[in-house]
């Protein structure tokens, strides 16, 4: 259902809250057109103050708490509607060293010249008895910071913006947000979250900015470069780039585009790999900064990792087939070598198809690990991964959010505050895109060894990337693959079906509605009766 916008002009007669960080506030709004009544009015601005005079566009609605208000997306301040007003909007706060008998004596003083005053001849307030030099001073500062944030508010919203980011980009920018936003409108997108390409080019169109300008090309392309890692790609060649430009602007760049991406390769604002192509040619890859960053972090860590030695006191093979007796376990022979090898290697990926063990050989590796006293971390990327892991692990495992504390859009930890254990071990790690990845290794500390277990040959994560694949395919880190498929598991026809599709074999699948009716049990010829189509059923009704 579509908002109703609608008008409500008055004075502000007290400002019930005011958030200074947000600039969210509750006003009690006396309307022009119902003087008698006092209205709420809730809108963000940066500053309000008793006395004046607004004209708000917005809503009305009914909070369940707090009953009917006037949801204002737009503010604009107007001058005050009477002397009464004006005296009481100077003496809000509005000014430093302006109270009640001050602001009295100025509007007494001046009258009905008293805002102009303010506005072009302020160093006339010394003819007021009790404004000194110094106070005229104090005054003029109050006043020139009020006027640039009024200016500011409504040059900004007479763009489209809200009073919400209004309010946020006044707080960065300062004085000079006009200035700021009038020179390049787009880096709204960059600087605020919550604002994308699209609303920061309705300010640039609204500005003057030509269709086909420099920066909004620009913009457009690194909008296009950011959005395709919800399609899961980390970086565009030239000609993805070209057709979702052209069809973002609606127009052809041509030639011109190639100029432009070598451009912005030189202000650092993209980062180019080149890799081989078809017929020994090379493809230049272009990726937006972060995700080229987070990339090149996790091949490099892995590689790190990797290649570092790593001594374990004595031989695991007798520890092993102890723990197995007693546990009553019976470990395959690949699944005996894929301990040995994880607990050795400072980085590993444990894989394998469904029913091929890799849980049970990850609860004998967590044990052994334990015996060798050191801490160790389970994680997954959902929490149903999680739940499941802790039941069969008998181990606390947290989702990687979790893990990481995610804390105000970011992790809390890091390389600066990295996390504390001996041994990290993440599941389902098919699930894990590049940016995720990144952040989880940046917490790892030196010294901690990591495995990461999963399948690959499942569908890859939605994010940017296909981490474990990649992983795989580097053939760098041990990799411990198994294959043997369980006596329990070969019972599931999930799990046979899903290993003859990875042979490459077409499984025969016969259909569980064979030798079935829909919602009955099938019946002998003589006892079932099938219904008559409907087209026949026609010709019964009369006419």
């Amino acid at each position: 259902m579509e908002k109703i916008t609608e008008k409500i002009s008055g004075i502000v007669q007290r400002v019930t809250y005011h958030n200074p960080d947000s600039g969210w506030s509750v006003l009690r709004v006396s309307p022009f057109n119902s003087p008698g009544r006092l209205e709420t009015v809730t809108v963000h601005q940066t500053r309000v103050f008793a006395g004046a005079t607004m004209e708000f566009r917005g809503s009305w609605i009914i909070h369940s708490r707090f009953g009917r208000q006037f949801q204002a997306d737009e503010a604009v301040e107007k001058k005050p509607a009477s002397a009464a007003a004006l005296e009481k909007y100077l003496s809000s706060g509005l000014i430093k060293g302006v109270g009640p008998k001050t602001a009295g004596r100025i509007v007494s003083y001046f009258r009905e010249k008293t805002l102009d005053i303010f506005e072009n001849d302020i160093d006339r307030l010394t003819e007021v008895p009790g404004i000194a030099k110094k106070k005229l001073a104090m005054i003029k500062e109050a006043w020139r910071e009020h006027r640039m944030v009024r200016e500011v508010m409504m040059f900004l919203q007479g763009h489209g913006i809200s009073t919400l980011f209004a309010v946020r980009i006044y707080k960065k920018y300062g004085d000079r947000a006009i200035q700021l936003v009038s020179e390049d409108p787009y880096r709204l997108a960059a600087d605020f979250y919550g604002i994308g390409f699209f609303s920061a080019d309705k300010v640039a169109l609204s500005i003057g900015f030509a269709p086909d300008s420099h920066r909004r090309i620009v913009a457009a392309i690194r909008h296009i470069l950011a959005a395709s890692r919800e399609q899961g790609h980390c970086y565009l060649t030239i000609g993805q780039i070209s057709l979702d430009v052209e069809k973002l602007l609606d127009f052809s760049l041509g030639e011109r585009l190639l100029g432009i991406l070598n451009e912005m390769e030189r202000d650092n604002q993209l980062r180019v790999r080149i890799f081989p192509a078809d017929k020994g040619e090379e493809q230049r890859c272009y990726y937006s900064k972060t995700l080229y960053y987070d990339e090149e972090y996790v091949a490099r860590r892995i590689r790190s990792m990797a290649v570092r030695p790593m001594l374990l006191p004595g031989t695991l093979s007798p520890w092993i087939e102890k723990y197995c007796r007693e546990a009553k376990l019976a470990l395959s022979d690949e699944q005996v070598a894929a301990v040995r090898s994880v607990a050795c290697s400072h980085f590993a990926v444990l894989t394998g198809g469904p029913g091929c063990g890799k849980t049970t050989t990850t609860l004998v590796i967590v044990r052994l690990l334990e015996a060798l006293g050191k801490r160790v971390l389970l994680a997954a990327p959902t929490g149903l991964a999680a739940k499941r892991m802790s039941e069969v692990i008998g181990r606390e495992a947290k989702t990687l959010h979790r893990l990481l504390e995610f804390q105000g859009g970011g992790f809390k930890r890091s390389e600066e505050q990295p996390l504390r254990g001996d041994f990290l071990i993440v599941d389902e790690c098919s699930m894990l895109d590049i940016s995720l990845t990144a952040s989880l290794l940046r917490a790892v500390p030196d010294g901690c060894q990591v495995l990461f277990i999963g399948d690959a040959d499942q569908l890859p994560s939605v994010g940017p990337g296909n981490v474990l694949r990649d992983i795989l395919s580097s053939g760098v880190v041990a990799s411990c693959h198994l294959t043997r498929v369980f006596r329990q598991a070969r019972k599931s026809k999930i799990i046979e079906y899903a290993h003859q599709i990875n042979k490459g074999e077409i499984p025969r699948i016969t259909s569980p509605l064979k030798g079935r009716m829909y919602g009955m049990e099938k019946r002998t010829v003589s006892s079932w009766i099938p219904m008559r189509p409907l087209v026949n059923s026609l010709d019964l009704l009369p006419g």
